[in-house]
């Protein structure tokens, strides 16, 4: 099996400003893949292979380190042949998601953090041969973090 793929990325700060962007995408493919059509044997392909894509805005200055950041992956073949599923393939389906954080460095040894993940609380859909066969729905709520560090 080959797996080949490219990835693109930069950041930029806007001078002086504290303000910069960074975003990268990547597209993977594979030499294997899984026919739909095939009922009656085993398949091997390859799974978990997807295109992704990452938008962040940012702000570091002043002990701040501020994050949103909008993370995207493609449909997905996570998993072909398991007991009972009838040569069935399961597909995690395309997945956005929104992320945020704020932290503050108050010293060389104190900072404070903020984490949000998943803000607009996307769920994540499995699904066999066809979209509308759904086979599991993960309902994920937005989580949030806080945190202390002290350094020695």
């Amino acid at each position: 099996a080959k797996i080949r793929g490219w990835e693109i990325g930069g950041q930029y700060f806007f001078g002086d400003s504290g303000f910069g962007i960074f975003a990268n995408y990547t597209i993977v493919d594979g030499d294997i893949s899984f026919d739909n059509t095939v009922l009656d044997r085993d398949q091997f392909a390859l799974l978990g292979l997807s295109d992704t894509a990452n938008a962040v805005l940012m702000y570091e200055k002043y002990g701040w380190s501020v994050r949103l950041a909008y993370n995207w992956r493609d449909e997905y073949l996570i998993a072909t042949n398991q007991n009972g599923s009838n040569r069935n393939p399961f597909y995690v389906e395309e997945y956005e998601q929104w992320d945020m954080s704020v932290n503050y460095r108050y010293n060389d040894n104190l900072s404070f953090g903020f984490e949000a993940l998943n803000l607009t609380g996307e769920d994540v859909r499995w699904h066999g041969r066809s979209p509308l066969q759904v086979v599991r729905l993960i309902d994920q709520s937005p989580r949030y973090l806080l945190g202390v560090r002290y350094t020695f």
